[in-house]
C-alpha cells in the first residue's frame, strides 16, 4: 500500500472519531451533568470521555494488541466498580466507546458482537444492585440507558467504518482500474511495435532475396532494390522513434502504395478498387488492417493475385493462394478485430476454394460519391 493511501486511511479515521464526537459527545456530556453529584465528579467524567476521544484519534489496535487489551480492560473494570460502589452509572461510555472501535475492526459478524456488547454493558450495570434496592429509575439509569447507548455507540462506529470500507474499495478499484489501463497501453504498444518490425522485416527479406537474384543478370536493378532496402530501414527507425513519442500515424492512401509496391516487388498481381472515400476517423485503423494482412499475404501465402476495394463502408482485401484446412492463427488481425469494435466496426476472416478475405466493414461511415479504379 502506498504512503499516500496509509495517510487517506489515517485522516478517514480521525473523520470517524470526529464524527462520533459531533454525533455522540453532546449527549454523553449532558448525561453525565444530569447524573454527577457535584461539579467536580461531572468534570472529572467529562473529561475522561473527551480524552477516551483523544485516544482514538490515533487508535491502532492491531500494531498495538497489549496496550489495547490493557485498556479495554481498565475501561470495564472502571465500570464494574461505579456500578458496584452506586458511583456515577455514564462510567460505561469508555468501555463503550473502545469496544465500539474495536468491533468492527477485529471481529467477524459485527452486528451480534455489538448485540453482546449492550447486554454486557447491562449485565455489568446490574451489579449495582448487589448493594441497592431494584426501583425502575435505578434499572433505567445502570441498565437500560448504558445497554442501549453501548448498542447506539458502536452502530454509528461501524457504520462509519463502512463509509471507509466503500472508500477503500473505491480506491482499490481505481487503482486497479489504473493498472489495467497501463496494461492495455503497453499491448497497445507492442502490437504496433509489432506491425512495424514485422512489416519491416518481412520486406527486407524479400528485397534481399530480390537483389541476390538479380545481382548477376541485372546489377543496377539489384542496387535499387538495396538502396530500397535502406529507405525502409529508415523508414522503420522514424516510425519507431514516432511510436516511442506518441506521433506515428497511418495513412492509408500512402499505405494502398506500399502494398502495392510490395505485392509487385513479390511477382504478385494486385488491384485496387475505390468506390468513394473513407472518413479521416477510420482512415488511420484501416491502414493498420491493410499493414498487417500485406504481411500476413507475404509469410502464409502463394499468392499471385490480390485484389483490394475501398468502399463507403471499409476495406477488404482478397488473396489467393491459401492453404487448404482451418483459418491459421493471426494474432495481429484478432488485436486489430477488437480496435475496429471499439470505433463501432466489425472486421471478419474468411477462407474457401483457395481464397483467404479480410475485410473491415463500418456501418456508420459515411464517403463521397467519387469511384475510381485502379490497376
Amino acid at each position: 500500500m502506498s504512503s499516500t493511501s496509509i495517510a487517506a486511511q489515517r485522516r478517514m479515521h480521525r473523520a470517524t472519531v470526529l464524527t462520533t464526537v459531533v454525533a455522540i459527545a453532546p449527549v454523553a456530556l449532558a448525561i453525565v451533568a444530569m447524573t454527577s453529584q457535584s461539579w467536580r465528579e461531572g468534570l472529572g467524567f467529562s473529561a475522561g470521555i473527551l480524552l477516551t476521544f483523544l485516544v482514538l484519534l490515533e487508535f491502532a489496535p492491531m500494531r498495538h494488541p497489549r496496550s489495547t487489551a490493557l485498556a479495554l480492560g481498565f475501561s470495564f473494570l472502571v465500570w464494574a466498580i461505579c456500578a458496584v460502589l452506586a458511583l456515577n452509572p455514564v462510567a460505561f461510555f469508555g468501555a463503550a466507546m473502545l469496544s465500539g472501535v474495536l468491533i468492527p475492526q477485529l471481529l467477524r459478524r459485527p452486528l451480534s458482537w455489538i448485540i453482546g456488547l449492550g447486554v454486557l454493558i447491562a449485565a455489568i450495570g446490574a451489579l449495582y444492585f448487589l448493594n441497592e434496592p431494584v426501583t425502575w429509575v435505578n434499572v433505567v439509569r445502570y441498565v437500560l440507558i448504558p445497554g442501549g447507548l453501548s448498542v447506539f455507540v458502536a452502530a454509528v462506529i461501524l457504520m462509519m467504518q463502512s463509509y471507509w470500507r466503500i472508500l477503500r474499495d473505491l480506491e482499490r478499484a481505481q487503482e486497479a482500474e489504473a493498472e489495467l489501463g497501463i496494461m492495455r497501453e503497453r499491448m497497445r504498444f507492442a502490437s504496433d511495435l509489432h506491425d512495424i518490425q514485422g512489416h519491416t522485416l518481412h520486406v527486407v527479406n524479400l528485397k534481399i532475396a530480390l537483389a541476390e537474384e538479380l545481382v548477376t543478370r541485372d546489377p543496377e536493378r539489384a542496387v535499387t532494390e538495396l538502396r530500397e532496402v535502406y529507405t525502409q530501414v529508415e523508414e522503420t527507425i522514424r516510425e519507431t522513434k514516432n511510436l516511442a513519442y506518441a506521433r506515428r500515424r497511418l495513412n492509408l492512401r500512402a499505405e494502398l502504395e506500399n502494398a502495392r509496391n510490395l505485392f509487385e516487388a513479390a511477382g504478385v498481381s494486385v488491384r485496387i478498387t475505390r468506390h468513394g472515400e473513407v472518413t479521416d476517423g477510420h482512415s488511420e485503423l484501416l491502414g493498420q488492417v491493410l499493414r498487417e494482412t500485406t504481411t500476413n499475404i507475404l509469410r502464409h501465402a502463394d499468392s499471385g493475385q490480390v485484389t483490394i476495394t475501398i468502399s463507403e463502408t471499409g476495406i477488404e482485401i482478397i488473396n489467393d493462394g491459401a492453404d487448404p484446412g482451418p483459418l491459421p492463427a493471426l494474432n495481429g488481425l484478432e488485436t486489430l478485430r477488437a480496435r475496429v469494435a471499439n470505433e463501432g466496426g466489425a472486421l471478419t476472416v474468411a477462407q474457401a476454394e483457395g481464397e483467404f478475405s479480410t475485410s473491415v466493414h463500418f456501418p456508420t461511415m459515411t464517403a463521397s460519391p467519387e469511384e475510381s479504379s485502379l490497376s
